[in-house]
């Protein structure tokens, strides 16, 4: 029995070299199936590993506390309204919340700053010594904010890598002098390089300085507008959000009724958000690939039954030697099945480099799933077998008598 299935395969392979234009033309739909698949689901899985990857980067099971204003329904963000929350929130929060690790309240803005050679409008935050422990921020030179920064209100100064070279150049900005209006500060410390985040946001333009001089000298304010919070750990991220929620309405002594007058918000749920947007596209993607496949089986089958009417003679021949239907129907399925398991080859070739070429173009990891891989693949081979049945059984069903009389 294996001896006839490999001889039929011989005689698939002799056919299709005999018409190797139009099998490869046949092909063309299988190749371009399965390699869209590949690239498709490793490219977006790629960009959301990338984009998850970021998005941990940028804090330690980092949590925000924003200011609501309940009137309106509507936060801080890009509506100017009073502050809900106040640095002694903040503390509250690090010293009672079991699940919290640190707290800093934070206050951000655009100003013009001013370097002895040029000037630049920079994202500028207050916030206390902890805040680059917070967002997981290192010190390339010189040293971190101290607490003793924040109590005295000193006035300096950390600086980012694309600020410092918009104001400095190539120069070294440690204990230079920066001038935000009339104030001066010193610079004490350069960040390492981040990069952009997920947002399309330039984190090395920054300049970081104590929360009080924020509030009082650079924004004429008491409290700051959020509080930016660490979690314990990646599995009390959920458990501090409820912590710090009961706690906020305890000191700002809200009623049972009453709508809280902060909001709280997670990397995590901006990490679902990417993973179920990415899910999404890669299901997507790997839908429309299918339609492709789908296409390429309408191709063989077409094929194959103007196979089937150039070779009637031939079936007629062999019918009237002795094979049977099922010899019949087995050859024309093992020319379809080869057909579309050798499209599915080239196109796993094509797949993988276009995957990684893409990948490189677009600065990400292409992330290749052999499952993935082998779906495509078994998808196309079973596409030239469901669409070569039809061709299959039209060849054993002739009649061998009319078959040898055809022309």
């Amino acid at each position: 029995m294996f001896a006839l299935w490999i001889e039929c395969f011989k005689m698939g392979l002799r056919e299709l070299w005999r018409h190797r234009l139009r099998s490869f033309l046949t092909m063309i739909g299988m190749i371009m199936g399965v390699s869209v698949v590949i690239i498709c689901v490793s490219v977006v899985q790629g960009v959301k590993d990338s984009l998850i990857g970021d998005i941990r980067k940028a804090g330690k099971n980092m949590m925000f506390v924003f200011t609501e204003d309940t009137r309106k329904g509507i936060g801080t963000i890009g509506v100017q309204v009073n502050t809900n929350l106040s640095r002694d929130d903040a503390e509250a929060i690090e010293l009672e919340c079991d699940g919290v690790a640190m707290a800093s309240g934070v206050q951000g803005t655009n100003v013009l700053v001013v370097s002895d050679t040029s000037t630049a409008t920079v994202p500028v935050t207050g916030a206390d010594h902890k805040y680059t422990a917070i967002r997981n921020w290192g010190i390339e030179q010189g040293r971190d904010l101290e607490p003793f920064d924040v109590i005295a209100s000193r006035r300096v100064c950390l600086i980012g890598q694309t600020t410092m070279r918009e104001l400095f150049g190539d120069r070294n900005a440690i204990n230079r002098t920066v001038r935000i209006g009339r104030i001066s500060l010193k610079i004490v410390g350069v960040l390492e390089p981040k990069g952009i985040n997920p947002l399309g946001m330039d984190e090395d333009n920054a300049l970081i300085v104590p929360l009080p001089i924020m509030l009082r000298d650079i924004m004429n304010r008491r409290e700051p507008d959020a509080i930016l919070c660490s979690a314990k750990s990646d599995d009390d991220v959920e458990f501090a959000v409820q912590q710090i929620t009961q706690l906020l309405r305890q000191r700002h002594k809200l009623a049972e009724a009453d709508k809280n007058d902060f909001r709280v918000s997670t990397l995590k749920e901006k990490e679902e958000q990417a993973r179920t947007i990415s899910n999404q596209m890669t299901l997507l993607m790997f839908f429309l690939a299918l339609v492709s496949l789908m296409v390429g089986g309408v191709g063989i089958m077409n094929i194959m039954l103007v196979s089937v009417t150039e070779r009637t003679r031939e079936i007629g021949i062999r019918m009237a030697i002795g094979a049977s239907t099922k010899a019949i129907n087995r050859q024309f399925l093992i020319e379809a099945a080869v057909i579309s398991t050798a499209g599915g080859t080239v196109g796993i070739v094509l797949g993988v480099s276009g995957a990684a070429y893409i990948s490189s173009a677009i600065g990400v990891e292409p992330l290749m799933s052999p499952a993935i891989v082998g779906i495509a693949f078994l998808f196309s081979a079973g596409v030239g077998v469901i669409f070569g049945l039809l061709p299959a059984r039209r060849a054993a069903g002739l009649n061998p008598i009319e078959a040898l009389r055809h022309d």
